[in-house]
Formats: structure tokens, C-alpha cells, sequence
């Protein structure tokens, strides 16, 4: 772009430089008009390209489907009409309208979205397109050339007001967003979808608001240097062009950008006491980089040769491209620091499959349903991807009346019978029940099952939506190691059972005495002692453990049940109903601020720990208290601290108070927090202890 002498002078008085004499009279004028014109330029080169994005979008929350409209910005940046905008303003869209700059309302449709750089493509319907064809489009700009202090235009469309120009200066060009007072570099989410891992963003203080998302960041030389993306409180945040123009080609050209992965989370140098490499965080254990041998501790000195050191969280993304950009096969050789000593590691690389799945709502069945990715299968702690998520019910539907409701998070595995084990599937069987009822054949309950924290249900769907009251819940003296659900008569008729009614068992809880009988997930308990146990309505849920209740620890009782249709017996001795989380025993740390508790028996099973699963849960955390700052949060498992193993608050107390008399300048507190196993980095501020009197002191006070 060839620039003008006023322009080059107006940007050498802004900048400091002294080549152009600036004062009172003329000099200042043609100052004004420099850099007036120099804003002009700017503007001008990519105004005429700015596009304002309206969205029509659907949501499922609470289990129901609605619409409703948003706005964003964007802008041309082919002559075929591909708009460049936000991923989280096309999120969810359904339908879409662009504004182009001479006014005129274009519809147009979704080319790609990439959730991990919050970018995606609209492509303008030409042939929708009324009058001049030619359209203006801007071009990009080397975001690497960005320096801080830089002048820049942020354009859009905020609170949806047409066309807009703010101005300011790029405050930092390699900001990322970090998690806590412990600075850890950890991915924000879009719709479930992680993203900003890959990304510097350029930070400037060209105002921008709600509605300037997806309009670029230009520079003095008319050239799109960014994509605003988020922002607030005077400071904006854009995807630099560079990154911006690579992803607009792939997603022009493929619709999606194919990305690797080997599937770790790494941490910057800072605490660790390392001086080189990067410190790998925490490793997925069936990901591309475990089962090659990397492990959570071990420390990245360079990848395929090339040697780096990330001092802090800004250096991150730059690292988690060279995993990202490669081809799924191909293999990258890491070397790296385990126990002081140096290896070499060849991880192959994974592609990166989108992080969550299609959804649809039910409206028959009052319930909005999500595809299981893998990624979500392995952050659940699911056995497998199989079946679909239910991501919302709606109150008073039929899911939401059921014997046994049904609520987010479980995942539905059968109807009528019938496995469900994709999103397809589900859509098959709901399409066929529609069919039913327009052939006026519809069934007037459905068979359900489900997974809840890994245990099986049954349950019935009324599809007339007869409202049913919850079942009570009793706490027994002696215990039977199972989880039951009632069979009422009718759904004792619908699972094809002779017997009237009786207690499906629905998990036998593993390390109980009733683990080690004939007891099985499945069985319909259907006597106790000889007494029969068929409740007739839902509201008798308590009649077994009622009668459990009666017996003493250490009784013996017969249990009848139903196995395949075959009545069966075996004789099960009952024990002391074990420790709930409410009555585990609580510990503190008064200097860490740090409360913690004791596993018991439900949390392992509840979420799914294997025996070996040690440690304390975090109850509580001080407000900048020295836990709190490191980052251990609420509800994590503590289960090592300063390499020392922690098998329950007994260890913890005994580990703090060696911690506490040594006072170490920084403590590693291994945990486990959902299915991400991390470090944290503890620095305290150890109280001054308080000196003895020195020799002379003491000769003194004895005179």
C-alpha cells in the first residue's frame, strides 16, 4: 500500500520520531490532517468490508428446545463472498444474515466453525445477493510484525448498532488467559469445546462490546491484523491474522481444521524448580503420549532436536502447535527428563476429534439428548462412548414423571428392549415411535434404561404423562451391599416378569459381603426371610430396607429373586451400613487454609475410583489462603504431597506437620481433580520464627 508524505509524517509525531516539524499555524495543520488522513486510509481499506452477522440459534437448556437471536461482526475477506467472523457467534446458528456495508441483507450459510481458535467462515448466498456482485474484501496483515504501542482500529457492530470504528494502541501481543493466582495455562471452553490453547492473543484498548465479536483489528496500513474475539473493562483481546488467515483457508477449503494431538497438559516452568524444558502436567491415560511412556512429572527438553524453555504460560501455545500441526501417524521424538536422566520418547501422533456431539430435543418424551464423543466418554470416567447423553429434562414430561426420572448426565443405553448405542440409533427409534403415533398405534409407555454413576436402570416413560410422586428415601441400621429400584406391577409386566413386583438391583456394591454371594445387577429381589417384598406402588420404594432395618449386623437373610425368569434364594449376611461422606473424618491445615476429609466407601464408587485410588477430598479452601493460590480447589483428591503418598487424613495430618516444622520454601501437591491428574506448586510464606536473645542480650537481662 503506498502511503502519502502527510500520513508518513502525522504516524513519525505519534510515534515521537522528529522528522516532521510540528507547532503552531500551518505545521500543526498539516499535522492534523496527516494523521487524519492516515485513519482515513485505514479505515477506508476495510470498512467497506465489514459485514453485520445476525444469528438465529437454538438452545436445550433445561431439557427444551428454543430459539433466539444474536448479533456479532464480521468481515469479506474473498471476492466469492467468505465472511471471517467468531465460532461463538455462529454457535449453535441455525440460521444466518449478514449486513453488508452499503446496507443491503444477504443470507447466508455456515461453512465451517473451529471451536479450539473460536473462529469460523459464513459464505455470503450470491445468488441471493441484489445488485453489484463485485464485492470489496480486506486483506490480512503479518501479525508477527505487531509491536506493542502499535495503532490499530477495532470495527463492528456493538449491541448490534451498525458499522462502528474505535481507536487505540496494542497493549501486549502475546497475552493468554491463565487460571487462578497459581497461573496456570489451562483452555477456556466454547459449548463444551476447548479452546484458546493455540492462541497469543494481541490485547489492545480499542473499545469494543457485546456485538464486536468476529470484526477485525486493523492496522495503519488498512490490513486485517487481528479478529476481536472477546473483551471488557476497557481492554479488548483478538486472534492474531496469522493464525486467523490459516484457519480461514482451511475451513474455506475443508470445512473443519484437522488438527493432532498427543493428548497432555503441560505447565510452565515457574514453580516446578525446573530450569529448562516444559513440565508435563498431567498425561491422558489412553492417549497417544501415555501409551508411548510419557508420564505426568517428566519434564519436555525438545521436540524432534529442537531444545526450548518455557519460563512461563505465554511461551505454552507455541509448544502445543508442534503437536497440533502435524499428520495423524507421524511421529515426534521427545526428549525427555525423568529422575535426572535424559530419554528419548517417540509419541505418534493422534488426530483431535471435536470434543462434544450433535444434540436434539425430544419434545414427546420432554428431554434434549447429546452425541458421546470420545473426548466426553474419557472426561466422564464412561466405560465407552456407546449410548447417548441426556443433557437436559423438561419438568412435568414424561422423562421427568417416570417410575425411576431420569435427570442430566445419565446416559440412555436401551428402549423397549432395543440397545441404543449411537446418537443414530436414537433418532431411529424416537423417528419410529412418531410413525407409531401417526398410525395411531402409539405405545402408552416405553421401556427406558439407563447408566447413572454406573449403575443400570429401568424405568417407564408414560407417554399420557401421568404424574407420579418421587420414591422416599430411608437410612437403614444394618446394611445389604446393593442399590435397588421398586418394580411396581406394571413395570414388573412390562420386563416380562411373572412375579407381581418386587426390588431390581441395580448395582452390587463391590467389597461388601453381598458382593461375595449369588447377588447379581439385574436380579429382582421379590422376598426377604419368606416374607414377600412386591411393592405396589412407587411410593413403597422403602419396604426392603425397612425390613433390613429389623434385623441386626450380623444377621443372616434369605433373599428370594427373579434371575431370567427362574425364582431363586441365596442367604446373604447383613452388615454395618458404611461411612457417608457426611460423617467422614475432617482434618485441617490451618496454614495452607486447607480442609480436607476422608474417602469413604460411595465417593470410590460413586466416581468410579479403583481400590488403589487414594488420598483426602478437599472440603474447603481460605479465601487467598496458600492452597487456594496454588489452585487446589474444592473437591479434589489429594493423593500425594512432597512426594510422600497420602492414603487417608491420618497421612495428611503426619505429612503437614513434617511440612510445618521443616517450613520448605515450595510443597508439591499431587491431586486429582474430575479425570485430571496435576500438580500444584505450594510457595508459603512461612511465618518468621522468633529468635532466642543472642549471648550478650542474655548477659545484660542477668546483670
Amino acid at each position: 500500500m503506498i502511503r502519502s508524505s502527510a500520513s508518513v509524517c502525522a504516524l513519525a509525531f505519534v510515534i515521537g520520531a522528529g522528522g516532521c516539524q510540528v507547532g503552531a499555524g500551518a505545521g500543526s495543520s498539516d499535522y492534523r490532517e496527516g494523521f487524519r488522513q492516515m485513519l482515513t486510509e485505514a479505515r477506508d481499506a476495510v470498512f467497506p468490508s465489514l459485514v453485520h452477522v445476525e444469528v438465529t440459534g437454538v438452545s436445550y437448556w433445561g431439557g427444551q428446545e428454543s430459539r433466539y437471536q444474536s448479533n456479532g461482526s464480521g468481515t469479506v475477506i474473498s471476492p466469492e463472498g467468505l465472511v471471517l467472523t467468531n465460532a461463538h457467534v455462529t454457535d449453535s446458528g441455525i440460521e444466518f444474515w449478514c449486513t453488508l456495508a452499503d446496507k443491503r441483507r444477504v443470507p447466508a450459510t455456515l461453512v465451517g466453525e473451529d471451536p479450539m481458535t473460536d473462529l469460523a467462515v459464513l459464505q455470503l448466498d450470491m445468488d441471493a445477493l441484489e445488485g453489484d456482485k463485485d464485492l470489496p474484501f480486506a486483506t490480512f496483515g503479518d501479525s508477527d510484525t505487531l509491536e506493542v504501542g502499535d495503532q490499530v482500529l477495532a470495527m463492528g457492530s456493538p449491541y448490534a448498532l451498525d458499522r462502528t470504528v474505535t481507536y487505540g494502541i496494542v497493549s501486549n501481543t502475546d497475552r493468554v488467559f491463565t487460571s487462578g493466582a497459581d497461573d496456570e495455562f489451562t483452555p477456556m471452553y466454547l459449548s463444551g469445546n476447548r479452546s484458546g490453547m493455540l492462541t497469543n492473543w494481541i490485547q489492545h484498548d480499542a473499545l469494543i462490546n457485546p456485538g464486536n465479536s468476529g470484526g477485525p483489528l486493523v492496522n495503519i496500513y488498512g490490513q486485517i491484523i487481528g479478529v476481536n474475539t472477546r473483551g471488557g473493562s476497557g481492554a479488548g483481546f483478538a486472534t492474531p491474522s496469522n493464525l486467523a488467515k490459516a484457519v480461514a483457508k482451511e475451513l474455506g477449503e475443508h470445512g473443519e481444521v484437522a488438527r493432532t494431538t498427543i493428548e497432555v497438559d503441560l505447565l510452565h516452568l515457574e514453580r516446578t524448580g525446573y530450569t529448562e524444558g516444559v513440565f508435563v502436567d498431567s498425561v491422558t491415560s489412553d492417549g497417544p503420549a501415555a501409551e508411548a511412556g510419557l508420564h505426568a512429572g517428566d519434564v519436555i527438553l525438545a521436540v524432534n532436536g529442537e531444545r526450548f524453555t518455557v519460563d512461563y504460560p505465554e511461551q505454552i501455545p507455541q509448544i502445543m502447535s508442534l503437536f497440533s500441526e502435524g499428520k495423524p501417524g507421524d511421529v515426534l521424538n521427545l526428549t525427555v527428563l525423568r529422575n535426572d536422566e535424559e530419554m528419548d520418547i517417540g509419541v505418534t501422533l493422534d488426530p483431535l476429534l471435536p470434543d462434544t456431539g450433535k444434540q436434539v430435543y425430544l419434545r414427546e418424551w420432554g428431554m434434549s439428548l447429546r452425541e458421546i464423543t470420545p473426548y466426553m466418554a474419557r472426561t466422564r470416567r464412561f466405560d465407552s462412548d456407546k449410548g447417548v447423553l441426556i443433557s437436559g429434562v423438561r419438568s412435568g414430561g414424561p422423562a421427568s414423571l417416570a417410575e425411576v426420572p431420569v435427570s442430566w448426565g445419565d446416559v440412555l443405553i436401551g428402549i423397549d428392549g432395543e440397545p441404543i448405542e449411537s446418537f443414530d440409533d436414537m433418532l431411529q427409534k424416537y423417528d419410529a415411535f412418531l410413525e407409531q403415533d401417526k398410525a395411531g398405534e402409539r405405545p402408552e409407555s416405553l421401556l427406558v434404561e439407563f447408566d447413572r454413576n454406573g449403575k443400570n436402570f429401568v424405568t417407564l416413560f408414560d407417554t399420557e404423562e401421568v404424574e407420579r410422586p418421587d420414591p422416599p428415601r430411608e437410612l437403614p441400621k444394618a446394611w445389604i451391599g446393593i442399590a435397588t429400584q421398586p418394580v411396581v406391577p406394571e413395570l414388573a409386566a412390562k420386563m416380562g416378569l411373572e412375579q407381581q413386583g418386587g426390588f431390581r438391583i441395580t448395582r452390587v456394591y463391590p467389597r461388601s459381603i453381598a458382593a461375595e454371594s449369588d447377588l447379581k445387577a439385574g436380579d429382582v429381589i421379590v422376598s426377604f426371610d419368606g416374607e414377600d417384598i412386591k411393592p405396589r406402588v412407587v411410593e413403597q420404594s422403602g419396604l426392603l430396607f425397612r425390613a433390613v432395618r429389623n434385623k441386626s449386623v450380623g444377621d443372616e437373610a434369605e433373599i428370594g429373586f427373579v434371575r431370567g425368569g427362574e425364582l431363586m434364594s441365596c442367604t446373604v449376611e447383613l452388615e454395618r451400613s458404611r461411612t457417608t461422606p457426611e460423617e467422614a473424618r475432617r482434618v485441617s491445615s490451618s496454614d495452607f487454609g486447607l480442609s480436607v476429609r476422608a474417602v469413604t466407601f460411595f465417593d470410590r464408587d460413586d466416581r468410579r475410583w479403583d481400590e488403589d485410588v487414594k488420598g483426602v477430598i478437599v472440603l474447603s479452601t481460605e479465601s487467598a489462603g496458600w492452597a487456594e493460590t496454588a489452585g487446589i480447589t474444592m473437591d479434589s483428591l489429594i493423593h500425594r504431597i512432597d512426594g510422600e503418598d497420602i492414603k487417608g487424613t491420618r497421612d495428611f495430618e503426619r505429612v503437614m506437620e513434617r511440612i510445618e516444622s521443616e517450613q520448605p520454601d515450595r510443597v508439591v501437591f499431587e491431586i486429582l481433580r474430575g479425570y485430571d491428574s496435576s500438580f500444584k506448586f505450594v510457595e508459603p510464606n512461612w511465618k518468621p520464627v522468633e529468635l532466642e536473645e543472642d549471648e550478650d542480650e542474655q548477659a545484660e537481662s542477668s546483670d
